[in-house]
């Protein structure tokens, strides 16, 4: 059971790829109807790649080269771990990335012209995110991860 504990970033890297290999495959159907949109799916699908997995990655290089005993020890960032310190510090960083992404530079529209990686939920009746819900939802969702990011220092 340790090995699945201490290894769980590699499902995460797993689950990170079949996401955006979903993501790519349903735009197809999109950049037929629109072959314009062709380049912006290919950026997103990089993006979400690259950026999706960098966390991920930070776990496997401390589990890897014993920076870290456990998994676990990303949950104590209070213990002082650099690679743990590194990880914490990369989430946040994300996080103003996509803020600064989406507020400034017309991240949301972007999405909203690439549909598929975000979808309305309830909003309308569209499955189609538009860029106000993309705007209005994204703080939401962040919140929860700053209160995570909060007990972790906080309370364990």
């Amino acid at each position: 059971m340790d090995f699945l504990f201490d290894n769980f970033w590699i499902m995460f890297i797993a689950g990170t790829i079949v996401n955006g290999l979903i993501f790519f495959y349903n735009s197809k159907k999109k950049i037929k109807v629109d072959p314009s949109l062709k380049d912006g799916y290919e950026k997103l699908f990089k993006g979400w790649m690259f950026f999706g997995n960098i966390p991920w990655v930070i776990i496997g290089i401390g589990n890897l080269t014993g920076m870290t005993e456990s998994s676990f020890e990303f949950f104590f960032p209070r213990e002082m771990n650099p690679i743990v310190l590194i990880f914490h510090a990369v989430v946040v960083c994300l996080w103003i990335l996509s803020a600064w992404w989406i507020y400034f530079q017309d991240g949301a529209e972007y999405l909203e012209k690439h549909p598929g990686l975000i979808n309305g939920l309830g909003f309308g009746s569209s499955d189609t995110a538009s860029a106000k819900y993309i705007k209005i939802i994204f703080p939401i969702t962040i919140l929860g991860g700053i209160f995570g990011m909060v007990l972790m220092w906080t309370t364990f």
